[in-house]
């Protein structure tokens, strides 16, 4: 008998009440000779049901069945959560296809050569897999993202102004909590990450939505609300953004400075898709090298989504008011996960890594577009690389009936309304072209 069978019948024999709470179950060798099931089984099934909480062992008396016997734990989402699409696509089962999703396919990530890493990691830094890790972030890891930086978008910074974080959102929320008052007009692309908007509500900030166009944030949209407005800052992709895939220009991102600069607010640019890109990428932090503008990184969407390793690259003055927020919400980002970025990012693993996914991301978005683009779907921007594409059917004027048929087929995808502010996307929805397929063309036939 395995000891699964073993353990779910034990569960059923309890939840039909055959022992009673308080009562001391049969003993090992008791059980054994019942069941068929090994000592091994026995004792393996006893140890789970009392890490269930549906025994109780006493050492010398043997396991007793627990003060109250609670039916199984269902697995469903919370009712308040239920219905909402990104926790659908965070929490969906493996038989979905996630094509609304914000990162790679479990089959464009090389999982053995990161598991090499891993295990040459473990063999050289073994203390880091019991210490806490520095506050800032480990010093090494700091000075090959330096370089990192430097050859990627010609940012040129020292790792004493650079801070560790639990992936880009706890940066983002480090960084919000530290610029916003209640009250604070903040500036986000529209559409946008819906993530990035609670977040800047959570502080208390008063969100208004920029238009996102193919070379970046409308600076004229800009300039009108900022003759309405003091703004505190301005949240902003610059490579691939989410969702419509647009890259900033110079020329675009030069205007967003000269306003910034004009009229004393932060850029906080959000380049996590940035290293998607090949060659060497315009950022505004390039441009402004770290004194209007705050740069965040991670390593979580090229990487793994288990990875929890960002950055912030930050002007001086704000460091240390970044590093004590740090310290009261996480303390550290573990010691290993960070000696980990630094083995790859100091053994070139990590740059022939991307090298391999920048190309394979450019050939498919070529076909994705191709292959969307032939049964009439449209795209206001057409990126050259990364994941997303922005898309709408000029015969569909709301696409939520046709978002719950693809559910329908286990595929799932995010209405526009999730990256709004105050526009109105009913028409539009974020395609992952790394999640799309031949055999999913069919379901865009109209």
């Amino acid at each position: 008998m395995r000891a699964d069978t073993l353990l779910h019948q034990l569960r059923q024999r309890l939840a039909a009440s055959e022992w009673l709470p308080g009562q001391r179950m049969p003993s090992i060798r008791k059980l054994t000779a019942s069941t068929g099931a090994t000592y091994h089984e026995v004792v393996s099934s006893y140890g789970r049901l009392v890490s269930e909480g549906l025994l109780t062992a006493v050492p010398g008396r043997g396991y007793f069945v627990a003060g109250t016997i609670r039916p199984p734990a269902r697995d469903e989402a919370p009712g308040h959560m239920a219905g909402d699409a990104l926790f659908k696509l965070l929490q969906g089962g493996p038989h979905y296809t996630k094509l609304g999703c914000g990162w790679l396919p479990p089959a464009w990530r090389d999982t053995e050569l990161l598991a090499k890493a891993v295990r040459r990691t473990a063999r050289l830094e073994q203390s880091s897999l019991a210490d806490y890790g520095d506050i800032q972030g480990y010093l090494p890891m700091r000075k090959q993202l330096c370089v990192h930086l430097r050859r990627m978008t010609q940012i040129d910074v020292g790792p004493q102004q650079l801070i560790s974080t639990l992936g880009a959102t706890q940066a983002l929320d480090l960084v919000a909590r530290l610029l916003i008052a209640p009250g604070d007009h903040v500036f986000v692309d529209e559409p946008c990450n819906g993530n990035l908007v609670k977040l800047i509500e959570l502080a208390g900030g008063h969100v208004v939505g920029i238009r996102r166009l193919q070379d970046g944030p409308d600076l004229e949209d800009m300039q009108r609300h900022l003759a309405q407005h003091k703004v505190k800052a301005f949240f902003c992709n610059s490579t691939f953004h989410n969702p419509t895939g647009s890259n900033v220009s110079p020329h675009n991102a030069f205007g967003v400075l000269r306003l910034a600069i004009e009229h004393g607010f932060y850029v906080v640019e959000d380049d996590v898709y940035g290293d998607f890109s090949p060659g060497v990428r315009q950022t505004f932090a390039g441009l402004d090298n770290l004194q209007q503008v705050i740069y965040i990184g991670s390593f979580s969407k090229c990487l793994s989504a288990s990875l929890r390793v960002g950055y912030i690259a930050c002007p001086a003055a704000l460091v240390e008011p970044l590093m004590r927020l740090k310290l009261l919400t996480c303390v550290a980002v573990p010691a290993f996960c960070e000696r980990f970025v630094n083995t790859i990012l100091t053994d070139g693993t990590y740059a022939r890594h991307m090298s391999d996914l920048q190309q394979r991301l450019i050939r498919q978005q070529v076909q994705t577009q191709r292959t969307l683009t032939d049964r009439g779907w449209r795209f206001d921007i057409t990126p050259h690389g990364g994941m997303f594409l922005w898309v709408h059917h000029p015969d569909i004027a709301n696409l939520h009936p046709f978002l719950r048929q693809l559910e329908q087929h286990d595929v799932l995808l995010m209405p526009g309304e999730s990256f709004a502010i105050t526009r109105n996307y009913v028409r539009y929805t974020r395609i992952n072209c790394t999640h799309f397929s031949d055999a999913m063309a069919v379901h865009f036939e109209v």
